[in-house]
């Protein structure tokens, strides 16, 4: 399940925030960290993971760094001055921390 989070997770980065009119320096920022989510995902240790290389212990610890760094982006010029990209930024912020306490860390490790 934590997998298709990751792979919508990634999708919302990606696409939303052009729907937004955000900057384009703002979009591709949000495009460089969907990217990176999405290759987290493709490569860790979870039923939908195409290659299992990254233990989810360590996928949860680069969960917890990427959240602290998208609630950080809040103070973003790009995103600050534009409420409806505020929004969207703190909606995923509370989404992925949602995610992050909801998953089952132990039980997706023996996949």
């Amino acid at each position: 399940m934590h997998g298709m989070v990751d792979y919508t997770f990634a999708a919302a980065l990606f696409t939303v925030p052009r729907m937004l009119g955000c900057k384009p320096k703002t979009v591709w920022l949000y495009r460089g960290i969907a990217v990176e989510v999405f290759l987290y995902g493709a490569l860790s240790k979870h039923p939908l993971a195409p290659v299992r290389l990254i233990p989810m212990n360590a996928h949860k610890l680069i969960d917890v760094v990427n959240l602290s760094g998208l609630t950080l982006l809040s103070g973003y010029k790009g995103i600050r001055k534009n409420s409806k990209a505020v929004a969207f930024n703190l909606g995923m912020v509370v989404m992925g921390i949602t995610t992050v306490l909801l998953t089952q860390w132990r039980k997706q490790d023996s996949v």
